[in-house]
């Protein structure tokens, strides 16, 4: 068997309880069980939802009625924000023959090294911000787990693979990320890009289910002009985007003129219902220990979710990034 086909077939492998522990969550009867629960767990936290007002409850807005909001760091003006670009541009620039490297060679997402960004911990410290936790409590309605943050390196060729194909997130019935851009980003540049419509056969009775989409497959679930609702998000560094991505097919745009270099923070229930499929920073467990200790009781339960989950779920091996 060829090398390449050899690591595929083991990754395959390694990935396969976590795949079946999918299957088995969108059987009816556990289905069933699963929104109950979720459903009792959004009851018990009705009412202790962070009060929102000024650009946070904008946010909020947005990403109930677009999926999306875009605005920037200035705007935001949360303390750190210099330092944690600063380090972002740090990490990316380092990163960078690394990744061009790895998509010469085919890789299809090129993320700078876990330890790499374990190293700048005012990069990890920031998305764990107070402001931030209670925008995104606001929006799910339930205490919020924290899944850290990937720095993804965009590599100018225009290849369309992987995330830069449309997908949907497949962490929790609802994923906030928060990407922040690293460098300027313009058309022809990778921005990243969201469809606003929503496909009503996702979720709730449905169950949950996940695979590249197609044009056909676009036009299917959401109208043959769908592509009247693409937000592309184009911008200079410093820019910030708030997106719904379990519920929006979104992408990277294949990067023709230049390189992308952007942070990306990742947020879901503290109890999601696909542990399996998170932890997706590839940080580890320790690393993710050590960078919230100095943080409140409140950033370090957001960081270290896992801890809240029941003991049968922990056992289940998570799927690679």
């Amino acid at each position: 068997m060829p090398e390449v086909n050899m690591r595929d077939a083991m990754a395959w492998m390694r990935d396969l309880p976590a795949r079946m522990a999918l299957r088995c969550a969108n059987m009816r009867i556990i289905n069933r069980r699963l929104e109950r629960g979720h459903a009792k767990r959004l009851a018990r936290h009705e009412g202790k939802a962070p009060k929102l007002s000024g650009i946070d409850l904008e946010i909020v807005e947005g990403l109930r009625r677009d999926g999306i909001f875009v605005t920037n760091l200035a705007a935001l003006g949360l303390p750190g924000s210099d330092a944690m670009l600063a380090a972002g541009r740090m990490v990316g620039d380092a990163f960078s023959v690394e990744a061009r490297q790895q998509s010469a060679d085919g890789a299809a997402l090129t993320i700078a090294p876990p330890a790499s960004v374990a190293s700048r911990p005012e990069i990890f410290a920031w998305g764990l911000h107070e402001r931030l936790l209670d925008i995104v409590e606001a929006y799910l309605g339930v205490p919020v787990g924290y899944d850290g943050v990937n720095l993804i390196y965009t590599v100018s060729g225009g290849r369309e693979a992987g995330p830069r194909c449309w997908h949907r997130d497949w962490e929790d019935r609802r994923t906030i990320k928060i990407g922040i851009y690293c460098n300027d980003v313009v058309a022809g540049g990778g921005p990243f890009q969201l469809i606003r419509r929503r496909d009503p056969t996702q979720g709730g009775p449905h169950g949950y289910h996940y695979s590249l989409a197609d044009d056909n497959m676009l036009t299917e679930k959401l109208g043959a002009d769908y592509h009247q609702d693409i937000v592309s998000c184009e911008g200079p560094a410093g820019t910030v985007f708030f997106c719904e991505t379990a519920l929006h097919f979104h992408r990277g745009e294949p990067a023709v003129h230049a390189d992308r270099q952007a942070l990306f923070h990742s947020y879901f229930a503290r109890r999601p219902r696909h542990p399996f499929l998170c932890e997706r920073s590839g940080l580890s467990r320790k690393q993710i220990s050590h960078l919230a200790g100095p943080l409140s009781l409140r950033q370090r339960a957001s960081a270290c979710w896992r801890r809240d989950l029941p003991w049968f779920v922990r056992l289940i091996p998570p799927a690679r990034i």
